[in-house]
């Protein structure tokens, strides 16, 4: 049995949205996204269904070009592989619980493009992309330059969590693919115990 006081554990941070890992488990992972007004969550996708409560205030979310507003006490969800995204028009929390089968896409490896999202959003949507993932599940990453620092941040976080292997390397698109290879809390052989960290 685990408990959370949502309201205490809501922080702002004011340069970029705040996601809080509550519970990762495989096929099923709560998330607390806290976001200052004016801020937004660039499109992504998540290989399960995806059901975002509204705790506080008052975003718009989008499931490709269609909004809906969302306020509190309102929810909304969306299917696996939908991609979406949130603006925030007032300070707003979310909850967001992606649980359920992996929609099937046979060999098909999903793309996270990053050479048009702002760079201060870049780490925490990696972060909250590789969150997502289950044991050996992975992803491409796409962007306009070595992510090295990303590589040690993701390293220092996430030990012995991630595989990258470079597909494509520049000099002007850089293309990594990142294997989950171990869950929070459950190392690969050779790696220690990762804390359960946030991003």
């Amino acid at each position: 049995m685990r408990k959370h006081n949502l309201n205490e554990l809501i922080e702002y941070k004011d340069n970029a949205f705040y996601p809080k890992v509550l519970i990762n488990e495989p096929g099923y992972r709560i998330l607390l996204l806290s976001m200052r007004a004016g801020q937004a969550v660039p499109e992504h996708s998540t290989p399960e269904p995806v059901t975002v409560y509204a705790i506080r205030g008052h975003v718009t979310f989008y499931e490709g070009p269609v909004g809906c507003e969302l306020r509190t006490g309102e929810v909304v969800s969306v299917d696996s592989g939908r991609p979406h995204r949130v603006d925030a028009h007032e300070d707003s929390a979310l909850l967001v619980v992606a649980a359920g089968k992996p929609q099937v896409t046979s060999d098909r490896i999903s793309e996270l493009d990053l050479r048009d999202v702002a760079r201060p959003f870049r780490h925490p949507l990696v972060f909250q992309t590789f969150d997502g993932l289950g044991l050996r599940d992975v992803f491409d990453l796409i962007t306009d330059h070595d992510p090295m620092p990303l590589h040690t941040q993701m390293d220092a976080t996430r030990p012995g969590q991630a595989n990258w292997a470079y597909i494509e390397r520049g000099p002007d698109v850089f293309r990594i693919r990142i294997r989950r290879i171990a869950l929070a809390g459950r190392p690969a052989p050779g790696h220690p115990v990762a804390p359960f960290a946030s991003q």
